[in-house]
């Protein structure tokens, strides 16, 4: 698994201030936040490679431009002034998604994750958000959905990656 500094993403979120949700106006309020957010992103998710593999460029390609024009966002959780947990949404007229949740290591079990969800619904509008799981990570999440009635919606053969599956809940991927 790769690692990563927990001073490193400290910095980044000391240069940012701490926020607890970045949308547009965070993100156009200095030219540099822009870079900022872009690397406290691939910093802090980077374990995400693993089963994503452009998922830096995914940050900087589509996720920061889309902060910019409003149709996404990011919710951060803190706990004991430590980041405990994030995510990132999308919100535009055809479609309400739950992107990336990651609960740090150190916090998982702790109901950050419920928290983040929660959230999210709130951000969203919806408590049936679409969002989709790598089939190694179905297990990680099947209590949560089950718990909030998550509906089964396709599994996608080689969808990111080669011989491996993709499964969709509450509608389909596009």
């Amino acid at each position: 698994m790769i690692k990563h500094s927990p001073l490193k993403i400290a910095d980044h979120l000391l240069d940012l201030g701490k926020p607890k949700f970045i949308g547009r106006d965070f993100l156009l309020q200095d030219p540099a936040t822009v870079q900022k957010v872009d690397d406290l992103l691939i910093n802090t998710l980077g374990d995400l490679r693993l089963f994503y593999p452009d998922f830096s460029s995914w940050i900087s390609n589509i996720v920061i431009p889309g902060i910019i024009t409003g149709e996404r966002s990011v919710i951060l959780e803190y706990r004991n002034d430590d980041l405990a947990g994030l995510a990132i949404l999308k919100d535009s007229d055809i479609e309400k998604k739950l992107c990336c949740l990651q609960v740090m290591p150190k916090f998982q079990g702790s109901g950050i994750g419920l928290t983040l969800f929660e959230k999210s619904f709130d951000l969203l509008n919806t408590k049936n958000p679409l969002l989709s799981v790598s089939e190694e990570q179905r297990s990680n999440f099947l209590r949560i959905f089950k718990y909030y009635g998550f509906e089964f919606g396709e599994t996608y053969y080689q969808h990111y990656r080669p011989l491996k599956n993709e499964i969709s809940f509450n509608g389909l991927l596009k």
